[in-house]
């Protein structure tokens, strides 16, 4: 009798776990039927989905530059006349002093003018005009500060720059802009500060009349009036489509 019972009960046991195996076979033949896979447990791993990294431009900017024309008291002389390279550098150089001031008094504006042209005497034998690398050249070592030229820039670089916390200087055919508060014919050759955008124009402090800050112009119009100074010619090269990115 006991060796009976062990032989049932042998066999018992030889059943069910014959019934798990043939179970788990045919259930992989189950249509839908999906094996899921055991969680990683490779230390500093996680099974959890990561979330995707997304990027967003605001559709308006404006950096609080403070502003001066490059002739702060109206005295139109051939030094303020030729002063936006000075101009657009002190405002740049300003803003990244962490000055909050809207406008810069004239006197401080004077004082700087001074020393910009004085500089720029010593380095280049000249201060009148002064090509867009060596206004950049001008910025990094007077001001101690990034300034990078960019050819063939687009509307984005620009919006890209400002919402990185740089700021843009665009040398320009002043003639070819449409600003009305110009002294007409306007200047040939002309620099400002681009601060900000909205969805249509760009945002700039424009040196060239007390009437520039915050003035607006479209991008197409900055685009389509290039210039850098050429000193072998004496006049503007309208060819070359720059800008100088400034940064800290």
């Amino acid at each position: 009798m006991k060796k009976s019972s062990i032989v049932v009960t042998l066999l018992l046991v030889t059943a069910v776990i014959g019934g798990v195996v043939l179970y788990k076979r045919q259930s992989l033949n189950i249509p839908g039927y999906t094996k899921t896979p055991a969680p990683s447990t490779k230390p500093g791993t996680s099974s959890s989905p990561k979330p995707s990294a997304t990027s967003t431009t605001p559709s308006t900017l404006s950096l609080k530059v403070p502003f001066t024309p490059q002739a702060p008291t109206g005295n139109w002389d051939q030094l303020h006349n030729e002063a936006c390279e000075e101009a657009s550098a002190i405002m740049v150089a300003a803003y990244f002093s962490g000055d909050t001031r809207t406008k810069i008094p004239a006197g401080e504006v004077e004082n700087q003018l001074t020393a910009l042209t004085n500089w720029e005497q010593a380095r280049f034998g000249y201060s009148l005009d002064t090509t867009t690398a060596e206004t950049a050249e001008m910025i990094r070592l007077f001001y101690h500060l990034k300034a990078t030229v960019v050819s063939n820039y687009t509307e984005k670089d620009i919006k890209d720059a400002l919402n990185a916390n740089k700021l843009v200087i665009l040398p320009v055919n002043g003639r070819k802009i449409g600003n009305p508060y110009y002294r007409q014919p306007g200047p040939i050759y002309h620099m400002l500060v681009v601060r900000g955008y909205t969805a249509t124009q760009l945002i700039t402090n424009d040196p060239g009349t007390k009437n520039g800050e915050n003035y607006r112009y479209s991008f197409t119009t900055l685009k389509n009036a290039p210039a850098d100074w050429d000193h072998a010619t004496g006049t503007i090269d309208e060819s070359k489509s720059l800008m100088i990115v400034v940064s800290k």
